[in-house]
This record gives C-alpha cells, structure tokens and sequence, in this order.
C-alpha cells in the first residue's frame, strides 16, 4: 500500500503526519498560528527519523489546500509544493471543510445524516460546507454571514451535525429541531488519510505549476494605513 506525506496549516492548530499501509504512523503538531513556517520543516525532518521512512519513498504528498488562514495555507502550500517538485512525487489537495467532516465522521461513525463544517471566519461569518455521510459534498464550500434561519432547507429536510470552530457561532443563535452540535472535535492531518487514499486511487493531483490555496474570500488586513 501507500506511503503519504500529510501536512494540515488551515488552522492554529498545524500538523503532519506520515502514513503507511492505510494506518498514520506518526504525528507532531504545534497549537502557535505563528509558528507554522518554522514548525513544518524541522517537524517533517523528525517524522522521517522517527519512523525511518524516507521523503523520497514516499508516493504522494498531501496538503490543507483551504479554506483556512491565509497564512497558513500560504505556507503549507509552498512547503508540500517544494517537496513534490524536487522529489518528482505528485500532490493531493484536500478541502479543509471536508477534514472537518472526515474528524466528526470518524467520531460519530453511526451517524447517517448530513454533516456541516463550520470555519470561523470573523465575526459571525464562516466558511462551510455540507457533507454526507459518505463525505461527498452536498454543497459547494462557501463564505456565510450566520443567521438564524441559515440552512433551514436543509434543516427541514433531515437532521445535520454541525461542527468545526465556527459551529459555536451558529449554535448561539440556531432553534431549529434537527440541529446537532458538537464543538469539541478536533481535526488535522490524521483525518486526511482516508481522503488522501481516495483521491491517490483516483489519481486526482495538483498541477504543480497552476494550483493554489482555496481562500473562497478576498484576504482582509486588519492593519491600519
């Protein structure tokens, strides 16, 4: 079976993992936005010695391609973009709504409705992106200011499980009957692995020279002029 190269930025919480034969064989992650750039390198460097696979047996690379923190997926973009050119390995984009959806999956295998991944966003906007339980997307990923009548048609129609760091948002202002919530679960580059053999089987790749980070919004400074 396969060996990948996983590395998740989206967030504040980075991580990377390496895997082999359909199992996560090793971790490290660091919980400081700030510290992606300098956390990545060094990280993937020890996950290498630790499990004594080399960087160029493996096959492919894997990366948080966004929505998420621009920086983050900045960084985590031109690292596993660097690696798959000088290594000649190919690279796998994995949207970072659906590695939210994958974590509360693996958390809640029975249940067998929709899941709703939820991105902070600022203020009470969110990225978000509805998921079946077979993690095929229901919906296109997108940027949503909150109300309280958001997905109400989909609400209507069965009950979905709202998760991520945004669903606290929408859990503060949502009535509606058939609204689950779980804000606890966590998620990062061990939740990619099932996506990332998906899409290694379907031969589904990056273009090295074309893609980029999947931002959905225009990046908003905070800085004054």
């Amino acid at each position: 079976m396969a060996t990948f190269l996983l590395i998740y930025t989206a967030t504040a919480h980075a991580s990377v993992c390496m895997s082999k034969d359909g199992a996560v064989t090793a971790c490290h992650e660091t919980t400081d936005q700030k510290s992606h750039a300098s956390f990545i390198q060094p990280a993937i460097e020890t996950l290498c010695k630790q499990t004594g696979i080399a960087l160029s047996s493996i096959d492919a690379i894997a990366i948080s391609i966004g929505p998420g923190s621009y920086t983050g997926l900045r960084v985590g973009m031109a690292t596993a973009k660097g690696i798959a050119y000088a290594l000649g390995k190919p690279l796998i984009g994995i949207n970072t709504l659906q590695i939210i959806a994958a974590a509360a999956k693996h958390k809640y295998p029975n249940h067998d409705s929709a899941i709703c991944a939820l991105l902070d966003a600022r203020r009470m906007e969110v990225f978000t992106g509805i998921y079946a339980h077979s993690l095929e997307p229901l919906t296109t990923s997108t940027a949503l200011i909150l109300d309280p009548l958001s997905f109400k048609n989909e609400l209507d129609k069965e009950p979905i499980l709202f998760v991520g760091d945004g669903a606290e948002k929408f859990k503060t202002i949502c009535e509606h009957p058939n609204a689950r919530f779980d804000t606890s679960i966590t998620y990062g580059a061990s939740d990619m692995l099932a996506l990332t053999k998906n899409a290694f089987a379907l031969a589904d790749f990056l273009d090295l020279a074309y893609s980029e980070p999947l931002y959905i919004k225009a990046f908003h400074d905070t800085r004054k002029a």
